[in-house]
């Protein structure tokens, strides 16, 4: 990747400003409060974006520090590069989107369609913590030797074991074994035991309150008291008319003069033995009639003979004594048949009277009507006729109190069935209270086990967690074996060949023992880093970074080298040789060396070595 051109509409201080670049060494060169932490920030925000931190952070990220300080407010800008013999464009606008990309195909004239993977591809896959760890080259931050020394170890030592100089084995180590620790306090010891049991306990609730017992039956029950009540009225409302229409037949047989039952009857009786006497007076009578019509014809018809006698003499006197003798006698039997017939008239007239009084006493309508007053026999028929009437009348009193009674019965079994039902009712209310107390057992059951499903889904979350941590604890463990010897071994070979050509020859190699104490090779002897000046110390960390860029980038040569001031501890001879080594080995690679002093610029226009410079 060669870098041609920047375009810069807003970033910090820097607003519309162009830079080119040439294809090998580029000096960029500007005082103190140039812009050239600036513009290298604004590089690495082309290739990555700006990420924008959350909370409070937010006020203090890279993206509020570089947001513009004037101008229209533009913020963002492009780079263009050349990649395989083309040019693109990446096009980024960070006040749209912290990380909006776009990248054109200059050489095409098309976008490109999914620029995240081709950006990544021409980055060699660098992340932007790969990327600030080895082609973006700055110096040590510590100001003494000794802690500059001090920092180049943990460098190395980094770099051996994980092959990220960032990274630290033994912190890394022990931040996991305190988080596994921190995870194994927070897991709450028998707390699957105890969901289980719950779990048990709830089904069981559950299948005591699903039983025919908790049913809840209070409404079929109340609407069965409801219908209940609904036929007590009905039937109270029936009862109420018999009885008002029973008292009201009655008093039909009370007024007719009836006091009980018996009376009726008895009045039917005496009507009948009325009518049978009658009957009977009137029978004897006739013969009576009959006889004394017989008894008075004999002397007449004797009178009639003794008449025609004189007529006609007989001499049969005694004949005629004996007919005279009969004569007599029935004229004497006739006189006592005549008065018996008066006898009987006299039982006759009684009887009549007796009827007339006897209708009197109960049917005294009946005598309202003379004709049939005149008549007791007629009278008497009449009154057997309203007797008659008066027995359907008692025949209906009789079913009403039947009726009555049969109401009455019905009565007391509603009753029986209200009472058993409101038996029922209140076993049911007691059964619901008791549901009532195995819900609410049940429902502080089911929130406890709500609790505790949390609980052990987060124990489980924890047991992974810790899982993780024990995996990731091997991992490192056997992945720093690997890396110490493969990457470690191979990055003190590839620093030990830069080194010799960085500082001239002066040191053949370096080595690092067992302890990670590292030392310098010289024809003569092996000099310890610590008693290395600082601009030794500087040439070993170059050495190294340079080495880990090119493992990293598969030991190519495509991205630029990005030094940030990185030969500030050098003197001039360090400063000729290291140019003059990177000119030679790095021929096809773009070099961007930011620095407030023209020192490096004099260097090599004294060297006559080509370089371009661009002054911020």
């Amino acid at each position: 990747m060669i870098i041609r051109e920047l375009n810069i509409r807003g970033f910090g201080a820097l607003q519309n400003r162009r830079f080119v670049f040439g294809d090998r060494l580029n000096i960029l060169y500007g005082g103190n409060e140039a812009g050239k932490s600036t513009l290298h920030l604004f590089l690495r925000a082309m290739f990555y974006g700006l990420e924008r931190a959350r909370g409070r952070a937010a006020k203090t990220d890279a993206y509020a520090l570089y947001e513009p300080w004037f101008g229209d407010g533009a913020y963002g800008g492009s780079l263009r590069f050349e990649e395989g013999g083309n040019l693109y464009r990446i096009e980024r606008d960070f006040r749209k989107s912290p990380t909006d990309l776009s990248i054109i195909d200059e050489s095409a004239g098309l976008p490109i369609e999914d620029p995240e993977i081709f950006l990544r591809t021409c980055l060699c896959g660098l992340s932007q913590t790969a990327y600030m760890n080895t082609v973006s080259i700055r110096q040590l931050r510590s100001a003494t030797d000794a802690g500059m020394t001090q920092e180049l170890k943990n460098y190395i030592a980094n770099m051996n074991a994980t092959g990220e100089h960032t990274l630290n084995i033994d912190r890394a180590t022990a931040y996991l074994r305190d988080q596994r620790k921190a995870f194994e306090q927070r897991l709450v010891p028998d707390a699957a035991k105890h969901y289980a049991a719950n779990v048990s306990e709830i089904r069981k609730l559950e299948e005591q309150i699903a039983a025919p017992g908790y049913r809840n039956t209070l409404q079929s029950l109340s609407a069965s008291k409801q219908d209940s009540k609904t036929i007590q009225e009905t039937l109270l409302a029936e009862k109420e008319k018999r009885i008002q229409a029973l008292a009201a037949k009655r008093q039909i047989l009370e007024e007719r003069g009836f006091r009980n039952r018996r009376d009726l009857p008895d009045l039917r009786n005496r009507l009948n033995a009325w009518r049978q006497e009658r009957t009977a007076l009137r029978s004897k009578s006739s013969l009576r009639a009959q006889l004394i019509t017989a008894f008075l014809l004999i002397p007449l018809a004797l009178l009639l003979y003794f008449t025609m006698r004189r007529v006609v003499p007989d001499s049969a006197n005694k004949l005629q004594a004996l007919l005279c003798i009969t004569a007599v006698g029935c004229i004497a039997l006739g006189l006592c048949l005549f008065f018996s017939v008066l006898c009987g008239n006299r039982r006759r007239m009684r009887s009549n009277r007796n009827i007339r009084q006897l209708i009197q006493a109960h049917f005294p309508e009946l005598l309202f009507d003379k004709e049939l007053a005149r008549r007791p026999v007629s009278l008497a028929k009449a009154g057997s006729e309203k007797i008659d009437e008066l027995f359907l009348v008692q025949d209906e009193i009789q079913r009403s109190e039947s009726d009555v009674y049969d109401i009455e019965e019905k009565l007391r079994l509603l009753k029986t069935r209200q009472e058993e039902t409101e038996a029922s009712m209140a076993n049911q209310q007691k059964s619901q209270w008791l549901l009532e107390q195995q819900l609410q057992h049940l429902s502080s059951l089911k929130d406890e086990t709500a609790a505790l499903k949390s609980v052990v889904a987060e124990n489980d979350r924890l047991n992974t967690e810790i899982e993780a941590i024990n995996i990731a604890l091997e991992t490192l463990v056997r992945l720093s074996e690997t890396i110490h010897d493969s990457f470690g071994r191979y990055l003190n070979q590839s620093a030990s060949q830069l080194i010799s050509g960085i500082t001239g020859n002066v040191y053949d190699s370096l080595s690092v023992d067992q302890n990670l104490n590292v030392f310098l090779n010289t024809s003569r002897k092996l000099i310890p880093l610590e008693q290395a000046g600082a601009g030794t110390v500087d040439q070993v960390y170059f050495a190294l970074r340079l080495a880990a860029a090119d493992l990293l980038q598969f030991g190519g040569n495509s991205l630029p080298l990005f030094l940030d001031d990185s030969f500030a501890n050098y003197d001039d001879q360090r400063l000729r040789t290291v140019l003059h080594w990177m000119l030679e080995t790095y021929a096809s690679r773009q070099i961007l060396l930011f620095t407030p002093r023209l020192r490096e610029a004099q260097l090599l226009t004294a060297s006559m070595l080509p370089f371009h410079l661009v002054e911020l």
